[in-house]
């Protein structure tokens, strides 16, 4: 009975299907015992639902990039402080988003980057008609605050200055302009007199 245990065991067998298709009871034969194994596991490959193994891979599948590193900074933030001179078109303040808004002299951008739209000096304010919103202006003046009331006309730079040289002041007030240099003007009047002239007057009503 040991033996059969032993060599059930090690079989990986069970003990009831070998003590039923078997005598116990003496020595069991050699040939008897290889029956009784061939007999399991011919029933062990009948066909039917059985159990299936797959091998995976043991090396790890190559994929992107997308969180191996981190990506450059974009240099957010402020670029000119209270105060500070700026030209035509210099960058003031660089964002994601809305947090700051142009004011006068001021303009954003389509990426959110607020600049300067006239040359003059950085101005961070509030607006009593906007009070959430903060906004970022450029003043004309050195001593210029912002923002200038409500009712009042927005002050604005033409471009004039004073000729202190008289030479230059008189051959800027001799100069003309480019039509009037090359006789386009004097064209156009007479093209204007001509249209004029060919025209019917319109009918008189009768009385």
């Amino acid at each position: 009975m040991s033996f059969v245990r032993r060599m059930v065991g090690c079989l990986g067998l069970r003990s009831t299907t070998v003590t039923r298709n078997l005598s116990i009871t003496g020595r069991l034969p050699c040939d008897t015992l290889s029956k009784t194994v061939g007999n399991h596991f011919s029933a062990k490959l009948q066909p039917g639902p059985q159990l299936q193994f797959v091998r995976y891979a043991t090396k790890k599948a190559a994929s992107s990039r997308t969180n191996d590193y981190n990506s450059k900074g974009k240099r957010l933030g402020l670029k000119k402080a209270e105060g500070s001179e700026v030209k035509t078109g210099q960058i003031i303040f660089r964002q994601r988003g809305t947090k700051w808004f142009p004011g006068e002299n001021a303009s954003i951008g389509r990426d959110h980057t607020i600049f300067a739209r006239e040359p003059g000096f950085v101005r961070y304010y509030r607006d009593p008609f906007h009070p959430e919103r903060r906004l970022i202006g450029v003043a004309m003046f050195p001593d210029m605050r912002l923002p200038t009331s409500h009712w009042q006309p927005r002050v604005r730079r033409f471009g004039r200055l004073p000729i202190s040289d008289p030479v230059q002041a008189a051959k800027e007030k001799a100069r003309i302009s480019r039509k009037e240099y090359y006789g386009w003007l004097r064209k156009d009047e007479l093209k204007a007199q001509r249209i004029a002239a060919n025209q019917k007057p319109a009918p008189q009503p009768e009385e």
